[in-house]
């Protein structure tokens, strides 16, 4: 009796531990293949998908201002805030699947020093990396 005591006791915990991994979803996404580049152009940070993978839901548009999904440009280890002027080709207002030949222009001013970092949000997965 003590023992199937002791076993039901430990598959409970078990149960619990991993019920609460994977409510944290700590549980990585797969990771894609994109080629991202940034670049800085007249006072405004482009991000260019040249190739590879699309990024579904990858932000959306209302009105020039971006909210972060799968997507996230990060400007020295902190979320851009976008609250107007963006636009994805001509689009300003919208979901946008970011994929290859998609443009992201920003009103953002990158200054020298400045680190720009975009992430795969799901996976963790940095998929461009450069320092202006």
């Amino acid at each position: 009796m003590g023992t199937l005591l002791l076993l039901a006791l430990t598959l409970t915990a078990f149960a619990v531990h991993l019920w609460v991994f994977m409510a944290r979803g700590s549980v990585p996404s797969e990771q894609l293949y994109a080629v991202i580049r940034v670049e800085n152009r007249g006072g405004e940070l482009v991000v260019i998908h040249e190739g590879g993978d699309e990024i579904p839901k990858a932000f959306k548009l209302y009105n020039g201002a971006v909210t972060w999904l799968n997507l996230v440009v990060k400007r020295n280890g902190e979320n851009l805030n976008v609250t107007g002027g963006a636009r994805a080709g001509n689009l300003t207002t919208g979901m946008v699947d970011f994929g290859p030949g998609t443009k992201l222009e920003l009103p953002v001013s990158v200054g020298k020093g400045d680190r720009i970092t975009v992430v795969y949000f799901p996976a963790g997965q940095i998929l461009c990396e450069r320092e202006f």
